[in-house]
């Protein structure tokens, strides 16, 4: 089982040595959000993480409004900057509905949002959002253009894994976020925790950017 990190600003103090020293695969670092929004850590921790030898995806948090997902996909890629042969796949978080968008609606915000991104980069993205927010679109199809399903499902959230089905329209998770009060060498206060099987399905080039 491969373990990943999800960091940002709200992660003040992270030592990228003792994150890979603890056994993690790869840390997953957020970028930006919405239009607006770049995390100052991005650049740096970026480069940190992966001198440390980890494997490291930048991740975007939506705002989905009205019209076209496209404003939000190349301001992410602008400060993404180069996938690099071993990263994780980038990721889309998507977590709100500030538009309040149908889900047919919404769906083809995602499928936009992963498209521009994958035209943008030459990979795909995933997906991140939770059980209950996506349950509550009822969609019947996937967007059909991503690296699959990164899903948080903490059950107790007592920093243990106790395992997650996939939610439908998915037939199978990429990685399973299990904590969001987990504790992990290196970083002060509680990490998001997130378990994956499979490096393949992680690693945006696949297994040719273990080499």
């Amino acid at each position: 089982m491969l373990t990943l990190l999800d960091l940002s600003n709200n992660n003040p103090s992270v030592s990228f040595d003792a994150v890979k020293h603890g056994g993690a695969f790869g840390v997953l670092l957020k970028v930006s959000e919405s239009t607006t929004f770049a995390d100052p850590t991005w650049r740096e921790r970026s480069a940190q993480a992966r001198a440390a030898g980890l494997h490291v995806g930048g991740y975007h948090f939506a705002r989905p409004r009205a019209g076209t997902a496209l404003p939000e996909a190349h301001y992410f890629t602008s400060l993404l900057g180069t996938v690099e042969r071993r990263d994780l796949h980038p990721a889309l978080d998507l977590e709100t509905n500030d538009g309040g968008l149908l889900p047919v609606q919404l769906l083809e915000w995602v499928r936009d949002f992963q498209r521009a991104v994958h035209d943008k980069t030459g990979v795909r993205c995933l997906l991140y959002s939770y059980r209950a927010y996506i349950e509550g679109q009822a969609w019947a199809r996937r967007p059909g253009t991503g690296a699959g399903l990164w899903l948080a499902d903490y059950g107790p959230n007592d920093g243990h894994d106790h395992g997650a089905d996939a939610v439908r329209p998915w037939k199978r998770l990429v990685a399973h976020q299990y904590t969001s009060v987990g504790s992990w060498p290196g970083v002060d206060g509680h990490v998001d925790l997130s378990h994956a099987r499979r490096r393949r399905a992680v690693l945006a080039h696949g297994l040719r950017g273990l080499h």
